[in-house]
C-alpha cells in the first residue's frame, strides 16, 4: 500500500506539471485564478426563486409591503408600450409518453365497430 502511495503522490505532481505548463501564467507557472461561470444550474435558480417567494411572502405579512402595491404594480392595461409589444412566451415541454396517458386517461375506449355486411358479401362473390 505504501507503494502505491508513492506512485499516485508522483503521478498527481506530474499531472499538476502539466496543467501548469498548459494553463498556467509563462513566467511564475502559476494556475490562473479563473471567473465563476455566468450561467446558474436550474437548481440553483429554482432555489433563488423559492427563497425570493419566502421573502416576498414574509414582507406582506408584516406589513412592509401591502397587497394593493402587489396589484399596482401588476395592474393589467397600465403597462408601458413596451410591454404592449412583447409576445408571450413560449415554454418548450418534453411530449413524451407520460404526457400522452395524462391526456388519455379521462376518455373511455371505443369498442371496434363490426365490418359492414356489404365489404363481406362482396369478397365472397
Amino acid at each position: 500500500m505504501a507503494k502505491f502511495n508513492v506512485v499516485q503522490k508522483r503521478r498527481r505532481a506530474q499531472i499538476a506539471e502539466t496543467k501548469r505548463a498548459i494553463h498556467g501564467d509563462a513566467l511564475t507557472k502559476k494556475l490562473k485564478n479563473r471567473t465563476q461561470p455566468v450561467s446558474i444550474s436550474g437548481k440553483r435558480k429554482r432555489k433563488l426563486l423559492k427563497k425570493w417567494r419566502r421573502e416576498q411572502k414574509e414582507a406582506v405579512d408584516t406589513g412592509l409591503v401591502t397587497m394593493q402595491d402587489v396589484e399596482m404594480a401588476f395592474a393589467p392595461g397600465e403597462g408601458t408600450s413596451k410591454d404592449a409589444k412583447r409576445t408571450p412566451v413560449k415554454f418548450h415541454m418534453k411530449k413524451g409518453t407520460k404526457l400522452k396517458q395524462l391526456k388519455r386517461k379521462g376518455r373511455k375506449k371505443t369498442k371496434a365497430k363490426p365490418a359492414p355486411e356489404d365489404s363481406v358479401s362482396a369478397m365472397v362473390e
